[in-house]
This record gives C-alpha cells, sequence and structure tokens, in this order.
C-alpha cells in the first residue's frame, strides 16, 4: 500500500469518526434537556474564607431522572458533564457543582444518583436566598439550572 492511499484511508476514517461523534453528542444534547435534576442529599457543610469572600462548600448528591422512553447515556470520552450551575430568578448565579464525569447512563423513565457533588455559594448569595425564603418570596421552581458539558474540548450550555 502506498503511503498515499494510507493518508487518504485515515482522512476518511477521521471525517466519519468526527460526523459519527457528532451525532451522537447531538443525540446526548437531545436527551440532556429532558433530564431533570433533583438534589437528594448535603453533606460536609462548610464555611470558608478566600480572598476576604466568604463562601459556603458542602457536598451534593444529586438525582437525574429521565422521563423519556430512550435510554440517556453519555459515555463518550469526548463528552464530559463538567459543572451544574445554580440561578435564582433574578438570574443571579447561587452556586457551582464541579461534576467532571464523562460516564452517565439513566434508564429510561428511570433515574440514577451522582454522589457527593462538590458545590461552592458565595455567602452573599445565601444570605439573600435565605431572606427571601423568610419574605415567601423565594420557590425552588424559580431556580434555573444550566448545565456545562465539554464537547471535544468545547464547552457548551445546555
Amino acid at each position: 500500500m502506498s503511503a498515499k492511499k494510507i493518508i487518504i484511508g485515515a482522512g476518511i476514517i477521521a471525517i466519519a469518526g468526527y460526523f459519527f461523534i457528532e451525532y451522537k453528542v447531538q443525540k446526548i444534547i437531545e436527551l440532556f434537556q429532558f433530564v431533570k435534576i433533583y438534589p437528594t442529599a448535603i453533606k460536609k457543610f462548610n464555611i470558608k474564607w478566600n480572598e476576604g469572600a466568604p463562601f459556603v462548600t458542602f457536598n451534593l448528591d444529586i438525582k437525574l431522572v429521565n422521563p423519556t422512553p430512550e435510554v440517556f447515556s453519555a459515555k463518550l470520552l469526548a463528552v464530559t458533564l463538567k459543572r451544574i450551575l445554580f440561578y435564582d430568578k433574578s438570574n443571579i448565579l447561587l452556586g457551582t457543582a464541579t461534576v467532571n464525569t464523562s460516564s452517565i447512563t439513566i434508564p429510561a423513565n428511570g433515574s440514577t444518583t451522582l454522589f457527593n457533588i462538590p458545590i461552592q455559594l458565595e455567602l452573599k448569595t445565601v444570605a439573600s436566598t435565605v431572606i427571601s425564603v423568610i419574605q415567601k418570596s423565594f420557590d425552588l421552581k424559580d431556580i434555573r439550572i444550566e448545565t456545562i458539558v465539554s464537547i471535544l474540548g468545547t464547552e457548551h450550555k445546555i
């Protein structure tokens, strides 16, 4: 075999692989938009100071529910669930969960739980949220969850 045929063959395989991964990633993104995320347990609650600003850290168990009739599977090396961002109804960032996992499978019409996800909240936003709860103007439905997924090294918000 000549080097030219090897290079052309490798190029065709690379292009086909790229389109296959792109299709799989698009399917993962489409299905993940239906996945519901529920907190189930809080562990290792702590208050720390960083550069003069106080923040709260804790580990959170998160239940992922797949209400669709398709199995949700994100077991590609090219796809990593990086972070989960929590916003209030005013679009203020409440906190960040650092996940960094690339192998999530949720059965059809089923659920799975991710354990010990580290969460960090700024104490200022925690205080304003507590005040909102006291004033009864806060509802868990008002929390918007945004996920950051890394696909082939590029981050996407879902």
